[in-house]
């Protein structure tokens, strides 16, 4: 352990990092490109293949994140990602309690899949506190402010998806009814577990001003939902009525877009902060 405020990822925090990765690795492999094998390599079933596709481009999010604690050098850089994953990893053996008989309990990739989602909502909230006094609390050199209005307007988003989260998995009928794709119970809490993520990525997030901090965040989500809508186009199919430009992609797609830009803007006026004499 380092002296607080050096602004240094820890040596446990790095090995717990490694140790996490090849598991989010292997789901996206499995889930992303042979998501008809699920049910024989991963926890359970996932239909459709788009459903599939979307956890597994999640997953390769997480392990970009970590891939990030593991080889980081500024501990502020990825401290934020670690409360959403705490809410996503809850939401997980939440789901596996309430759905219990719908998993082959005796299965290895069940097994695995219940040691981690019993593990992590204890270990990753306790590494983040044990590394989180390291934190200097100060922008890093050619940092950027990132603007008052746009952290109200993210924030607004977060609480806007933290009520679907809510719906999602007290009444995932009503989840069911109009999403784009086919859903189950199950999956439509398996969904709201990643809104979850989302929705306290977003509310916790825009309490910080510091672009540094923000920067591996917006590029595992960007990361996450580009590959989605790769997978989108690859199985029009798997959406009601076949019909690719729903309201779920569309919107994916403009978030996308604005991400992109708020992305190129904030780069932008970081080098050229960068560039200024001292």
């Amino acid at each position: 352990m380092g002296t607080p405020g050096n602004d240094r990822i820890y040596v446990l925090t790095r090995v717990v990092a490694g140790v996490i990765i090849p598991f989010l690795v292997l789901a996206f492999l499995i889930l992303y490109f042979f998501p008809e094998e699920s049910g024989e390599r991963f926890a359970y079933r996932i239909t459709p293949p788009a459903m599939a596709a979307y956890i597994g481009a999640g997953y390769l999010g997480g392990a970009y994140l970590f891939a990030h604690v593991l080889a980081g050098r500024r501990w502020h850089r990825v401290a934020l990602g670690f409360p959403p994953v705490t809410a996503f990893t809850i939401s997980m053996l939440l789901v596996t309690y309430l759905h219990w008989n719908r998993y082959s309990v005796d299965d290895l990739p069940f097994q695995l899949w219940l040691g981690l989602y019993v593990v992590t909502p204890v270990l990753v909230p306790a590494i983040w506190l044990y590394n989180r006094g390291a934190d200097h609390l100060r922008p890093e050199p050619g940092d950027v402010e990132v603007a008052r209005a746009f952290r109200i307007a993210v924030r607004l988003f977060g609480l806007a998806m933290a009520a679907i989260v809510i719906v999602g998995f007290t009444r995932p009928d009503a989840l069911m009814a109009f999403w784009p794709w086919r859903l189950s119970e199950l999956t439509a809490r398996l969904l709201s577990g990643w809104g979850a993520l989302l929705a306290v990525a977003n509310i916790y997030i825009s309490f910080e001003t510091r672009w540094s901090a923000w920067r591996v965040g917006v590029e595992s989500i960007a990361l996450w939902h580009a590959l989605f809508l790769v997978s989108a186009f690859m199985h029009p199919e798997d959406f009601n009525g076949g019909r690719l430009a729903n309201w779920y992609v569309l919107s994916v797609i403009a978030v996308l877009v604005l991400m992109a830009i708020a992305y190129v803007a904030m780069e932008t006026r970081r080098r050229r902060n960068l560039k200024r004499p001292a």
